[in-house]
């Protein structure tokens, strides 16, 4: 499979809910372990569990004008 392919196929399986579902996931750890272990680099998983949670609502939302 080339990787246009693969690409498409991975941009159809990862859905809004998907990308919820995985930004949250990824926002709880991040909310989980700057508790346990703060100092760490937790930033790096907050930056992409903010960017697909946020993605994955739809436009209609944002757009109230």
């Amino acid at each position: 499979m080339k990787f246009r392919e693969r690409h498409k196929a991975f941009q159809e399986w990862f859905t809004p809910k998907r990308r919820r579902r995985a930004g949250g996931t990824l926002l709880a750890i991040w909310a989980v372990g700057i508790c346990v272990y703060p100092g760490e680099y937790w930033i790096y998983v907050m930056i992409p569990g903010m960017m697909w949670f946020m993605s994955a609502w739809p436009p209609e939302l944002h757009d109230k004008r």
